[in-house]
């Protein structure tokens, strides 16, 4: 493992925490989008895939990024599994949501409807695959 990752330990078994504020996140993304709140739908899909991967990393690895660079988090994800395919697309697809994240928090350009829509489907594809890496709740 990259030893410049910032890394926080965490217990194991709370893999599910993270897995319900990534629950969490995707519902008000939805919500946010059915009402047209582009920028809340954007950041609330952001900060669902980012709970994810930290629920991945903990069930793992016991342990999930703690740094400023979320590319970090993509590398930290990437050590998992890292011979299997679908793991690697979807290292691909955090790297690419997370991507969009200064813009949809911090730049003055605002989410348009299709710039959404593509993050919400984006964050579907990537909870799926989360969700089949851990056991049921």
């Amino acid at each position: 493992m990259n030893p410049k990752i910032r890394t926080q330990d965490v217990t194991r078994n709370l893999h599910v925490n993270y897995l319900r504020k990534s629950n969490e996140c995707f519902r008000a993304a939805k919500e946010s989008f059915s009402r047209g709140d582009w920028n809340a739908a954007a950041i609330c899909a952001i900060h669902s895939c980012i709970a994810a991967s930290d629920a991945i990393c903990i069930y793992f690895l016991g342990k999930r990024h703690s740094g400023q660079n979320h590319g970090d988090a993509v590398v930290l994800l990437g050590t998992i599994k890292s011979g299997d395919e679908e793991a690697k697309n979807n290292a691909n697809r955090l790297r690419k949501i997370l991507a969009v994240k200064n813009m949809a928090e911090y730049e003055e350009r605002l989410m348009r409807r299709p710039d959404a829509e593509k993050l919400i489907k984006d964050t579907e594809r990537f909870l799926s695959f989360a969700r089949l890496q851990l056991p049921e709740e």
